[in-house]
This record gives structure tokens, sequence and C-alpha cells, in this order.
């Protein structure tokens, strides 16, 4: 188990790229290009207004359906860890911070 000192920004990164993924618009499933990745990162921080709105509602997802929210959060970190490899995202993602 991994204690919470032992996190760093490469864990914060995923661990938020991969809610506001979550919480984006794109269908479970697609294969978004960078820029998509990009644009539904931004439209889901400006729907839940920050990463920890994107937060609550992943946690609020998983309460309500957890089977359907647990496939979801599967896709959206194997999305996370490709777009954190993504030099493009990866500038999106810097402006957002």
């Amino acid at each position: 188990m991994t204690a919470v000192s032992d996190l760093d920004e490469s864990h914060v990164a995923l661990a938020r790229l991969t809610d506001a993924l979550f919480c984006s618009e794109l269908e479970t499933g697609d294969t978004p290009t960078g820029r998509q990745l990009a644009a539904a990162i931004r439209g889901a921080l400006r729907t839940y207004r920050n990463w920890n709105g994107c937060t609550r509602a992943v946690a609020a997802a998983f309460a309500k359906t957890p089977s359907w929210a647990e496939q979801r959060e599967t896709w959206c970190r194997r999305l996370a860890e490709d777009a954190l490899r993504a030099s493009d995202v990866q500038a999106e993602i810097i402006q957002m911070e």
C-alpha cells in the first residue's frame, strides 16, 4: 500500500486527469485524439468548476452505480496515462494549472 507521503506529482496528475476524463462527455470506449482529450478535460473542469468538483462527481457516481463507475474509471485511467505521455496534451494541461 502506498502512503500519502509517497505520492508524487505524477500520481496526483494521473488521479486528476482520470477524474476529469470520468466527468467528461467522452463515451466509454471512444479512442479520442490528444486534442480531443485536452478538450474533454477542459470541458469537465469548466462544468464541475475545478479538479475537486470532478473528484466529488466521481465519488457520487461510485456511490450510485459502482459497477458502471468502475468500468469507466478503468477506461479513463488508461486515457489519462496516454495523455500524460502525449506532449501535446501535456502542454494543454500545463495551461489549465
